[in-house]
């Protein structure tokens, strides 16, 4: 029953807009991905702007907005950045003695990083301005929509990542 309605609703669709209904998730999906190609080209010029790589500043922006103590694998986790990726950011900062890390009691490896106060002045001169912009940007919007944003993307990329296990689970 559920497939004769979805055929159905398909037709009405096609009789309305003169579209395939595949034709216009098709487009949609090449506007949502040309989007967040957009929004991922803003940050990579703000970072540019600031001299340093896109990476460098996902982890900046976590130590400056975020406000706790990460570690490298959290940030990692966080982002969805490569640890070689991560390591080489946090090395360049810890080189420049923006950023100590600190081994955590009890476990092997794990260290957490923390901003000297040299990191400090420097992670506001570099993050406080985007991220001013952003919230300045993102309370433009009204709660409402903030809260639909947040909650259809995130649908979304759990959809997309179950969508792509399955596919995996079938290699």
């Amino acid at each position: 029953m559920n497939e004769q309605i979805r055929q159905e609703t398909e037709k009405q669709i096609e009789q309305q807009t003169g579209w395939q209904p595949e034709q216009q998730i098709k487009q949609q999906l090449e506007t949502l991905n040309q989007q967040i190609k957009e929004l991922t080209g803003i940050y990579h010029q703000a970072a540019a702007r600031l001299g340093i790589s896109d990476n460098e500043f996902w982890v900046w922006y976590t130590l400056f907005v975020m406000g706790e103590e990460y570690s490298q694998q959290d940030i990692c986790e966080m982002w969805s950045l490569p640890k070689q990726t991560v390591n080489s950011a946090v090395a360049n900062m810890v080189k420049k003695k923006f950023v100590k890390l600190e081994a955590v009691p009890g476990t092997r490896n794990r260290k957490l990083l923390r901003l000297t106060d040299s990191g400090k002045s420097y992670v506001e001169g570099i993050v406080q301005p985007v991220f001013a912009a952003e919230y300045r940007t993102f309370v433009r919007l009204s709660e409402q929509e903030r809260q639909i944003c947040i909650s259809l993307l995130g649908k979304y990329i759990g959809c997309f990542r179950e969508e792509l296990r399955e596919l995996a689970a079938l290699e």
